[in-house]
């Protein structure tokens, strides 16, 4: 079955945390769990740091950190106010979704995290993000993590694409599981 889940919530909302609890539980239920996670990483910014997590392989790198921190080779405000974006973290991702969009398959869930302004503006994860919906049509379940504001968008660019999209908003991961596990007849 072709299944999308737009997982929505405002910033720091759970959107994330929902995921990766969800995300630990399919692997357990025998799922192929692969994509990408932007972790929060506290500081004593008003604004968080982010680490991306790779699903499948459980690597982590640097992804987005506050702007005021100063302006480091490598990294990119990409016209965002708030944050500049590491180069390598984005890249990393773009291939993670890549990887990822090859597997999609029944018994395959691939988490994307997340569509923001970035991706709006075709930048950031969009590539990776468009390869994954895509490849919706050989089967398998996508997660699109997304602030309330981008719910439409990513329903747009999920349109035609899955058999099935719902729309959950972030904290209940049992109700994401149980959309998870029941697309791929768990």
């Amino acid at each position: 079955m072709r299944c999308a889940v737009i997982l929505h919530a405002p910033m720091g909302g759970g959107k994330t945390r929902t995921a990766e609890s969800a995300a630990e539980r399919a692997r357990a239920d025998g799922l192929k769990v692969m994509g990408i996670l932007s972790r929060r990483i506290p500081g004593d910014d008003p604004l968080p740091s982010y680490e991306l997590l790779e699903l499948d392989t459980g690597e982590t790198v640097p992804f987005a950190r506050p702007a005021g921190l100063g302006v480091v080779e490598g990294w990119e405000s990409y016209d965002t106010p708030h944050f500049v974006f590491s180069q390598k973290g984005l890249y990393c991702a773009n291939l993670a979704l890549h990887r990822a969009a090859e597997e999609m398959r029944d018994g395959v869930v691939v988490f994307v995290d997340e569509w923001g302004r970035l991706e709006s503006q075709r930048k950031g994860i969009h590539p990776g993000a468009v390869m994954v919906a895509k490849a919706l049509s050989n089967g398998g379940v996508a997660v699109f993590l997304c602030r309330d504001d981008k719910v439409d968008e990513v329903r747009e660019l999920l349109r035609g694409r899955a058999t099935r999209t719902f729309s959950l908003e972030a904290g209940d991961v049992d109700a994401l599981l149980r959309i998870v596990r029941g697309c791929s007849r768990l």
